[in-house]
């Protein structure tokens, strides 16, 4: 989701992942179609504008920018391809361009525009065009105009609605398809292909990588492990550099999982699935639990885990489907994930966990709790109890919002009671990750890295959202167990 930003999520919120008034759920809109902001390009689906972008756009930035940082300092203008704005210093270059043009929210906020509506101000009507609305505004103030001409111009007006909305009903229906993964075949392993194709045919990547990179593929589909290419080990040892120790509280350890070329734009919420996983299977005792859900996957003594992959995820899930475990949510996918795009949100983390006898809480954040209702206070109080508690072990929060998911890690309080939530975003690449990992500090100072780990309360702004966590114990009560196939969730404020 780069750009990051494209999931279903479930709740009275669209497309939020969530269990209101018993378990419904609500599909969020997603944009139909996506025009490239430095190219005439129009793409039906997020995720191969995301690769279109990458390909033709930002890796020619990136080289430019590698082949200008081998230069004197100020020796040459670097011009924003987007503004012209022009810096002397590539870094500030690369940091004005990742904090101030955000091109896939800037193409959705404009795809939208293109297509508002006028209301008229007396009935409040809808119309697609001025000279449409202008008759039909003449309509209530004329009183010259036949009795015939009135009733032929009111039919007019009637037929535009009528095609109005029977266009917004097949645009809603397509967008409803592409994101629950009924559009036409579309997986994980023919965008994987798709998109590593693409990067040769760019010169991107060599036809030895591309082979490589697909056996891999193969492979880590066969044994139901992730290949771990797009992983950062033990990434919360290297941002607590990024905040002043004693004002942070976080998580035990956990490993950061980045979208790749099979899941980009739809898969972030298995990927955050498997940040959550790599922090239980480093516990012996929620690993032996786990062991189901990939014999050959273990906690090691080396600090290095393996967590299952995508498509071993998704038959999971389908297996405690089989269970009876949210029955509701198995209906609205059709009861199938495997070799599908569908995107899964917190209920289908909660109902794995469930399956897997792990004790959950599921919390919504249904509205605003600020005074002006735009921020999530409560939100805050609540992240901060949470890791305010005592516990040898702390796994981390699954942080579920309109059209994407995030892993929380901890909490950060700052001068004046104001606080900042540590946060591990799957549309963050891993070359970006691995950048906290070594000592140059270059992590640290980039504002493309930090902006997404370091997230005030200012930055939350959707109006719902959901926590899934592991309630620090486990189900071995029958009775309880058969409970548990209900998906529950509590409801703040």
């Amino acid at each position: 989701m780069s750009s990051d930003e494209d999931c279903r999520i479930v709740s009275s919120e669209l497309s939020y992942s969530a269990v209101v008034s018993g378990q419904s759920k609500i599909i969020s809109e997603q944009v139909p179609k996506f025009t490239c902001p430095m190219c005439p390009i129009v793409c039906e689906e997020l995720c191969i504008m995301e690769a279109h972008i990458e390909n033709e756009h930002l890796n020619g930035l990136e080289e430019q920018i590698s082949d200008d940082n081998s230069k004197p300092f100020n020796s040459a203008v670097h011009a924003c391809p987007l503004c012209n704005q022009t810096f002397k210093d590539t870094s500030l270059l690369e940091a004005h361009f990742n904090t101030e043009h955000d091109v896939l929210q800037n193409e959705e906020s404009t795809s939208k525009a293109q297509t508002q509506l006028l209301s008229c101000p007396v009935c409040l009507s809808e119309f697609c065009s001025e000279e449409l609305l202008a008759q039909h505004v003449n309509l209530h103030f004329s009183t010259d105009m036949s009795n015939d001409a009135d009733e032929e111009l009111a039919r007019k007006l009637e037929q535009e609605e009528r095609r109005i909305m029977q266009n917004k009903e097949r645009d809603d229906f397509k967008r409803l398809q592409s994101m629950h993964g009924f559009d036409q075949g579309k997986n994980l392993n023919r965008q994987c292909d798709a998109n590593l194709f693409r990067s040769v045919e760019k010169g991107n990547m060599s036809a030895v990588d591309y082979h490589e990179k697909r056996i891999m593929l193969k492979m880590s589909e066969k044994i139901g492990l992730d290949d771990g290419s797009s992983a950062t080990l033990d990434i919360t040892n290297h941002i607590r550099k990024l905040v002043v120790a004693q004002s942070a509280l976080m998580c035990s350890a956990v490993d950061h999982y980045a979208a790749s070329f099979g899941d980009s734009g739809w898969g972030c919420g298995y990927r955050n699935l498997q940040m959550l996983l790599s922090a239980l299977l480093r516990n012996p005792r929620y690993a032996d639990r786990l062991i189901n859900l990939c014999p050959s996957t273990s906690s090691t003594s080396d600090n290095s885990i393996r967590v299952p992959s995508i498509s071993r995820l998704q038959s999971a899930i389908e297996e405690a489907w089989k269970m009876g475990f949210d029955e509701q949510g198995c209906e609205q996918l059709g009861g199938k994930l495997s070799g599908t795009c569908k995107w899964i949100g917190a209920t289908e983390i909660v109902t794995l966990l469930a399956s897997c006898r792990i004790r959950y809480r599921l919390i919504d954040f249904h509205r605003p709790t600020s005074a002006d209702g735009k921020l999530h206070p409560a939100l805050f109080d609540w992240v901060k109890k949470y890791f305010e508690e005592t516990s040898e072990f702390k796994p981390p929060l699954y942080f579920q919002h309109q059209g994407h998911s995030r892993t929380i890690i901890g909490i950060e309080e700052r001068i004046q009671g104001k606080a900042r939530l540590l946060i591990l975003d799957p549309s963050c690449k891993s070359d970006q990750m691995r950048l906290l990992t070594n000592n140059s500090g270059s992590a640290q100072n980039n504002p493309a890295v930090t902006k997404k780990i370091l997230v005030p309360m200012t930055a939350l702004k959707a109006k719902q959202y959901q926590i899934a966590c592991v309630d620090g114990g486990f189900v071995d009560d029958e009775q309880e167990y058969l409970q548990s196939r209900v998906v529950r969730s509590t409801r703040i404020p």
